[in-house]
């Protein structure tokens, strides 16, 4: 059945009356990659594309939500079979395009959820890339990070350790897997990893899903995990994922509407004679 918030369900026609309409294009991001033995491969496009459908779904015409970019940039988790990965390079050239493709087609309001954590990084540089090579706004979040729009909320769902009980395959992702279709979750499987990262407890280096010591080090994944997760995978709940689910729905429609009613101020150049080359980069 076609369904009128679905970007890809849409005619040509129906693409301009869009864009007259003010809709703004929602592009779910995630990746193919191990999470454990618990959980499927593609939890990182799954959760993304879950939250875009359901939100443009909610949100009375303001938000399209975008066919998803199913792969990302996974090099350090490649000891892992399953898991794939796209060049940083490629990757961020991908997303770079699909945006410019919209604001050809005169969308000038984009936003961008990702699914997956190493994604953050190159996806911030693509959503920068299509503001300043084109005349649109693009906003970039991580479901995760939806949910912390109202302080608070982790408080009303979250039972681990902090930080760590919450990162790669811990008690949100798995919480989140068993609200969407339990029967994909392995919870016979599931162990608990406090990985070398975080055992070390220190104050620079260390992860979770929700924040991160003020030093990065990101090498291979296997060597810190030795089944593939980072956190508590057994305390997670169907009705834990409920709650995150909901709240990063509910945060995306709002931001969705005050993206769509935001007024964005025009560049100025302040150069006394105009530049005679393209702007470099």
């Amino acid at each position: 059945m076609l369904e009128d918030f679905r970007f890809e369900d849409l005619t040509w026609p129906d693409v301009n009356a869009a864009v007259e309409a003010g809709r703004i294009p929602v592009l779910p991001v995630g990746t193919i990659e191990q999470h454990g033995p618990h959980l499927p491969l593609k939890i990182d496009r799954w959760s993304s594309t879950s939250i875009v459908d359901e939100a443009a779904r909610r949100s009375q015409g303001r938000l399209l939500a975008m066919p998803p970019v199913a792969y990302g940039y996974t090099s350090h988790v490649m000891d892992f079979p399953g898991t794939i990965t796209i060049h940083h390079e490629t990757f961020i050239r991908y997303v770079v395009d699909i945006g410019l493709s919209l604001v050809y087609h005169g969308f000038k309001k984009l936003i961008v959820v990702n699914g997956h954590g190493s994604n953050q990084q190159p996806l911030e540089l693509a959503a920068r890339r299509i503001m300043l090579e084109s005349d649109a706004w693009v906003g970039m979040a991580s479901w995760w990070n939806l949910t912390q729009a109202n302080s608070g909320f982790m408080d009303t769902w979250r039972e681990s350790g902090f930080p760590g009980g919450a990162a790669h395959g811990g008690e949100a992702e798995t919480s989140l897997a068993l609200h969407l279709d339990a029967s994909a979750v392995r919870m016979d499987l599931a162990e608990d990893q406090v990985t070398d990262v975080n055992a070390q407890e220190s104050k620079y280096h260390w992860v979770d899903l929700f924040a991160s010591g003020p030093v990065k080090m990101d090498g291979y994944t296997s060597t810190y995990t030795p089944d593939g997760t980072q956190g508590e995978a057994t305390i997670a709940t169907a009705a834990k994922g409920r709650a995150l689910f909901e709240e990063a729905v509910t945060n995306l429609v709002e931001y969705g509407r005050e993206l769509g009613e935001r007024q964005f101020e025009p560049r100025v150049d302040h150069h006394a004679r105009p530049p005679t080359i393209a702007r470099p980069g």
